[in-house]
């Protein structure tokens, strides 16, 4: 049904399946609009409802798309302000005592407009104002623009254009720092959030009394009021908090579990009075804060981490910290924060107190290039600050090897790698964009030093990873084309000796490129299928780059001579796993497997007195081409025995290590039944 269909279904019968169709097409863009002005999704949720329960009070009337996303987007602006204007007058006077520091008046571009922009998109003309939702919020491609809008494809571009133009003179930026073209970047990655699945449920399951005229919405109303003023206060005192710049008030109350996302209604702020009395409130305050699942750490957070950036020292708020925690075998732990105000954030300690031999942390900011640095066993300081360099902008669109757009495809810049001596890195592993609906896309993370070649990965099921390399001095940063290629095919089938099928087998692609691993588990007749395999050749070359009609630069990842060929690992509980070359010589290849009943790998970790180690980890190891055929990890018992029934009959590399041990790697052994004894040395880590 279209727009207007569902509208005056809603507005004559009062239909609740119109009603949930509607919420579910424009959830999204009520809910982006609303966390973009307000900075915080627990709040976002609870505005969306509110403007949903004004459309259902009185429904606009709007007729088409885009007059509705106008409608919406008004009322989530006004819906925004009036609860601001109310709160803070109400909360003002309590939020003096845990103002901490002033708020940071230089943040990145995104961060400077976002809270300016729906203000300034509700003060465009009708005709830029819908041109911009339609495009941006809506997703809409320049031909679905124009058909909206009633006009040719390339008219809607122009249009499109110069609201954009507009708008940036309503955002008061200046040209230098803020294009148009820069601008409309921005809006196509920033714009739209997904609408919080739970959210968009609740309001679609919303029954509609049939009741004539308004007054039918009545219970949809109390119904949604009640929900949103069961949660009003954690948000607003979240808003208020934000907004006034309170950028430390994580850091001096991290004697407690907190999460200043989740801080529950019945908690009352302190109010302003002499410092004993303020203090003892404080601490009363900080009690009530409670645990979340979004950010948990224990009492005392691991680190704090301070991200800036590089040369003028400025803090980057919102910057993605991934910590990684290791402990014996490699077995790890991972945690994700964002920075304050003032680019900090608590690293929460790991779980498992066992998991602390090694720490890796990842920073990204858009904008910015990415770093990891990496601390070790009790290395790991109580402050860190890590200065990110700015980035440069590439961008442009991805299309398969028949020239066809595609859609979600992962996109990651190649990096330098980890550097001898050097305590932080360059790392990409951690911000890959994605090219979107029409293929376009764009990365903000490309290292201004990268002046000769940038080197993307490209990742899509189905597809094969490809590797286009762009010749930055030949083809600039923006109009770029990256060809992702289809691949090989290999089908087939697995049994055992007798013939019979075997189910849940799992068939790996082994390869030293992480970005060409896949694997598949076979179905109830062991047959399995494995697409967009990139294979391997003895030599591979970059091919010339191409421009196209539209002026573009066509860039293909490396085309391999010869006949390209992948290796198989399959691997299968109580069987003998087996790895096999298939050569991909057509587009799909067939490759059946006969799996031999298992062998049987056993032994006995001790010290050097022969002592058993119980717990020690036991694993297949790696070779030197950076290769594991066979995965199989497990830990010692209380007398250090292990066992593997699943063993191939040839000898392979094993690991062995145990905390306060020296580990053992590279042991090469064969599963021939006996008891293979193993020696660790005492004093590792």
């Amino acid at each position: 049904m279209s727009e207007t269909d569902l509208l005056q279904a809603f507005r004559k019968e009062r239909s609740e399946a119109a009603f949930a169709e509607l919420v579910r097409r424009y959830a999204g863009l009520v809910y982006s609009t609303a966390k973009r002005r307000v900075s915080n999704a627990t709040l976002a949720e609870d505005i969306t409802q509110m403007v949903f329960i004004r459309f259902a009070q009185r429904p606009p009337k709007a007729s088409t798309h885009s007059e509705l996303a106008a409608w919406l987007h008004r009322t989530t602006v006004n819906v925004t302000i009036d609860l601001w204007r109310t709160e803070s007058r109400r909360r003002a006077r309590e939020l003096q005592a845990v103002v901490m520091e002033p708020a940071v008046p230089e943040t990145p571009l995104w961060e400077e407009i976002a809270p300016k922009l729906d203000e300034a998109i509700d003060h465009l003309n009708d005709e830029d104002r819908q041109a911009v939702l339609l495009r941006f919020f809506g997703r809409k491609t320049m031909r679905e623009v124009g058909a909206a809008l009633g006009v040719s494809e390339d008219a809607a571009k122009m249009r499109v254009s110069r609201a954009v133009d507009r708008l940036r003179t309503q955002l008061g930026v200046s040209t230098a720092i803020c294009t148009a073209a820069v601008l409309g970047t921005l809006l196509a990655e920033h714009s739209m959030d997904a609408a919080p699945a739970q959210m968009i449920a609740l309001l679609s399951r919303m029954k509609l009394p049939a009741a004539a005229g308004f007054a039918g919405a009545g219970k949809l109303t109390g119904a949604l009021l009640r929900s949103w003023q069961a949660k009003l206060a954690s948000g607003v005192i979240v808003l208020a908090l934000m907004t006034v710049g309170a950028i430390r008030l994580v850091k001096a109350l991290s004697s407690s579990p907190v999460s200043i996302g989740a801080v529950s209604p019945q908690i009352n702020l302190p109010s302003a009075q002499s410092d004993a009395a303020g203090q003892s409130q404080f601490d009363s305050f900080r009690s009530q804060l409670p645990s979340s699942s979004t950010a948990r750490w224990h009492a005392q957070p691991k680190m704090w981490f301070c991200v800036l950036e590089a040369g003028s020292g400025t803090p980057l708020p919102g910057a993605r910290i991934h910590a990684a925690y290791f402990g014996v075998g490699g077995a790890g732990e991972t945690r994700d924060v964002v920075t304050d105000g003032a680019g900090n954030a608590p690293i929460p300690a790991p779980a498992d107190p066992t998991k602390n031999q090694r720490m890796n942390v990842f920073v990204v900011a858009a904008g910015h290039v990415p770093k990891v640095v990496s601390f070790r066993g009790d290395g790991v300081p109580e402050e860190y600050t890590m200065y990110l360099d700015p980035a440069m902008t590439a961008s442009g669109f991805v299309v398969d090897d028949r020239g066809q757009s595609v859609k979600w495809v992962k996109i990651l810049v190649q990096g330098p790698g980890s550097q001898p001596g050097r305590k932080e890195n360059v790392d990409f592993q951690t911000c890959p964009v994605s090219s979107r609906e029409d293929g376009s896309w764009s990365c903000s993370y490309v290292p201004f030093d990268f002046t000769n070649e940038i080197r993307f990965i490209l990742e899509k099921a189905g597809y094969a990873t490809s590797y286009p390399a762009v010749p930055v001095s030949k083809t600039g940063l923006t109009n770029l084309v990256l060809v992702i290629n289809r691949g090989f095919t290999i089908t087939g089938r697995v049994t055992d000796t007798e013939d019979r099928p075997l189910q849940n087998v799992r068939i790996r692609i082994l390869t030293a490129q992480p970005g060409k691993r896949q694997s598949v588990t076979t179905g109830e007749d062991g047959s399995f299928t494995l697409n967009g395999i990139a294979g391997d050749t003895e030599f591979s070359q970059e091919p010339p780059v191409e421009t196209n009609d539209e002026g573009y630069s066509v860039i293909r990842g490396l085309v391999g001579k010869g006949v390209a060929h992948a290796d198989l690992a399959v691997q299968c509980e109580g069987f003998a796993p087996q790895t096999r070359t298939v050569l991909l010589s057509n587009a799909t290849d067939v490759a059946n497997f006969t799996l031999a009943p298992a062998n049987t790998f056993r032994g006995r970790v001790v010290d050097e007195v022969g002592n058993p180690i119980p717990q020690a980890v036991v694993q297949t190891d790696w070779n030197d081409q950076g290769l594991r055929a066979f995965e199989w990890q497990t830990r010692t018992d209380s007398e250090g025995r292990f066992e593997w029934d699943s063993a191939p009959k040839e000898p392979i590399l094993y690991w062995f290590e145990a905390g306060g041990y020296q580990w053992r790697r590279d042991v090469l052994l064969k599963a021939d039944g006996s008891e293979h004894e193993i020696i660790l040395k005492a004093g590792g880590g």
